[in-house]
């Protein structure tokens, strides 16, 4: 028996691996305190007794050593101030044979030992080391098991089209509770502008600024510990996930395949699978990726109607001359077989759009054309934008009734502090809501056609391009017809009025 002086620092160690009701009196961590309380309480006799400083990691697994409370309980044997360390269970320190095997080191080392309350050992005698690596062994093997159940219970999950955890993506927010994703409306309708915009563009970086430059982030959310995650410029990556993740089809892909969801779908099928297919297009070489250099005109805008796939612009060189030519990218990828259309010789098809362009200043029937495809794009935007601003409004009403059940509730500041920043945002982006800029009118537009038969000689080779860029939204070529289609811009037609009055 120890004199009554040699006094024994014991330090009690508990875990717990979810902060499920932790709110109660009574939960997983007081009852291991209360238990190994009364253990030291019964040693008495040998001169143990317990430091007031408590060690409870809560909410943190066995799987890792990285653990706070833990770390400071190392800290504290490094420095002698603790001697023994009860656990409740032998779960409780580790699950893994290999980390209790480094813990147990480290603590022979500092002359410090482990007892469990539950499992009579104590590593400070030769038996208890052995008893020791029996139990922690089983420990091992009943984590691993629990970790088998747990994937089979995710993969029938995701497979009942379930949302199974993970990060928060743009366009959905998690239904309390968890399991299930709700359509956040304002995002949805920014996630949707991201496709299109890519389409648009068509490059993830090209894609990038412009999403940075508009203020455009992606996805702010708030963790069960109150810290605020996320809401950071995209990155090439991190945009290029988004684009091809099928969550925004209403669909749970896992392991290859893909199953019906419980949520709504953002994007429809005809957007998605086109952006899949513009990305596909990634194989093209660096050379093509550089600025429109040849000036071609149509380098975006020429669309094959027989298999719904843009045409790619392209040159060869023989004999020292150069060809320039347009060929659908499904017939460049994949072979002749995949697409009727012909590889367009680039000259002489800007030619053809040059001459439609240009004819249409002296023909009323294709005035009265272009009129209305211009006023059913203005009236689409309109749609849009009415819809983007609905969205706004009724996202701001709800951030507004959040952060007054907050504020009556005390929640956590960093979860205040986030909401005020979305309701900020939300405020701003109502504000930046101006008026369209009004179509011009029939005869204006009429009268911007019939001069450009005038100036348009006089354009080089990049003003023309500029001008076609401008005008036009898209070609459509139809091989089977021999059929060229306009489509006109109405954005584009502003501003090239302005190009117009500035030559």
């Amino acid at each position: 028996m120890n004199a009554a002086n040699d006094i024994i620092p014991v330090a009690i160690y508990t875990r717990k691996s979810t902060d499920a009701h932790i709110e109660r009196e009574v939960h997983s961590l007081s009852v291991q305190q209360a238990s190994a309380e009364s253990f030291i309480e019964s040693q008495k006799h040998r001169g143990w007794r317990c430091l007031e400083e408590h060690f409870d990691d809560n909410n943190v697994s066995g799987g890792t050593l990285e653990r706070p409370a833990l770390n400071r309980l190392m800290e504290r044997i490094r420095e002698g101030k603790v001697k023994v360390v009860v656990i409740n269970r032998l779960d409780r320190i580790s699950r893994s044979l290999v980390q209790f095997l480094e813990l147990t080191e480290f603590f022979e080392t500092h002359g410090a030992s482990i007892v469990s309350v539950t499992q009579n050992f104590n590593t400070g005698d030769s038996i208890g080391k052995l008893l020791l690596h029996i139990l922690i062994s089983f420990a091992e093997f009943e984590r691993a098991l629990i970790r088998e159940r747990v994937t089979e219970r995710m993969h029938a999950a995701r497979r009942q089209g379930r949302f199974v955890g993970g990060r928060p993506v743009l366009g959905y927010s998690i239904k309390p509770g968890g399991g299930e994703l709700i359509v956040d409306d304002l995002e949805a309708v920014r996630v949707c502008d991201m496709f299109a915009l890519y389409l648009e563009l068509a490059s993830l970086k090209a894609t990038v600024r412009e999403c940075k430059q508009r203020g455009w982030k992606n996805k702010k959310w708030v963790t069960r510990q109150g810290k605020v995650m996320g809401g950071n410029d995209f990155s090439v990556n991190g945009l290029h996930k988004l684009l091809t993740n099928r969550l925004y089809l209403g669909e749970i892909a896992f392991q290859g395949e893909v199953f019906p969801g419980k949520h709504e779908a953002i994007v429809d099928s005809e957007l998605f699978d086109a952006v899949q297919a513009q990305l596909a297009s990634t194989s093209l070489t660096e050379e093509s990726r550089k600025r429109n250099r040849h000036a071609a005109s149509l380098k975006g805008l020429l669309h094959c109607t027989a298999c719904h796939a843009p045409f790619v612009h392209t040159y060869t060189q023989k004999q020292g001359r150069q060809y320039r030519y347009y060929t659908c990218r499904h017939k460049r990828d994949e072979g002749p077989h995949a697409c009727p259309s012909p590889s367009l010789p680039a000259g002489e098809i800007e030619s053809l759009v040059a001459q439609q362009l240009l004819a249409v200043g002296c023909d009323a029937e294709l005035q009265d054309l272009v009129y209305q495809q211009l006023t059913e794009a203005a009236q689409q935007d309109q749609e849009k934008r009415q819809k983007q601003e609905k969205a706004a409004r009724q996202q701001l009403r709800r951030i507004r009734e959040e952060l007054k059940q907050s504020e009556e509730l005390e929640a956590p500041l960093p979860m205040v502090r986030h909401l005020q920043a979305q309701e900020r945002e939300i405020v701003a982006l109502l504000q930046s809501f101006d008026e369209p800029e009004p179509l011009p009118s029939k005869e204006t537009i009429v009268a911007m056609l019939r001069d450009l038969q005038s100036l348009w000689p006089s354009f080089n080779a990049q003003e023309r391009c500029d001008f076609t860029q401008a005008l036009i939204r898209q070609v459509e070529f139809d091989a089977e017809g021999g059929k060229v289609t306009l489509h006109f811009s109405d954005a584009g037609l502003v501003r090239g009025l302005e190009m117009e009055a500035a030559s």
